[in-house]
């Protein structure tokens, strides 16, 4: 008995029997770096659930962030001003949104520069590197929550 040859590359994904493809199918090379996006379809699917208690400009708000976000645990270093722009919102409302979404655990604070914060994404909401990335990044972070957790009243003195 011959060795058979090996269909895949296990160091790098690649196929090396490319007659093994259907002739509709095309290889994806993976030694070019290639990324490991996952979203979690079921917090997602309850953002937009009827009760789920976040409005419409928080969903535009949080599907902004989905595409938007730079790779891996980085966040999106864009002002509230600059998002509310490409939403048609205005700044407040876009900080009203985000102040939800980080209440529930969607988007957590990532750095701030003077009075700035600049916010990421939930690593287990959402992620956008390697899967091993993606678990390193999971473990300090919360699990989001829906419906939305009610805004903090300050009481009066």
């Amino acid at each position: 008995m011959g060795g058979a040859k090996p269909a895949v590359n296990t160091r790098t994904g690649e196929y090396v029997q490319l007659e093994l493809l259907r002739p509709d199918e095309k290889p994806y090379l993976w030694s070019g770096g290639g990324r490991h996006v996952n979203v979690s379809k079921s917090l997602a699917a309850g953002i937009w659930a009827k009760d789920s208690g976040y409005t419409k400009n928080d969903k535009l708000v949080y599907g902004y962030y989905l595409f938007n976000s730079p790779p891996r645990d980085e966040p999106l270093r864009q002002s509230f001003r600059e998002i509310g722009a490409h939403l048609e919102l205005r700044p407040n409302a876009v900080s009203r949104s985000v102040g939800n979404l980080h209440r529930g655990g969607f988007l957590l604070e990532a750095e701030k520069v003077g009075r700035v914060i600049f916010y990421k994404l939930n690593p287990r909401a959402a992620y956008d590197g390697s899967s091993g990335q993606q678990r390193k990044a999971t473990e300090p972070a919360r699990h989001p929550v829906v419906p939305c957790p009610p805004q903090k009243t300050k009481e009066a003195s």
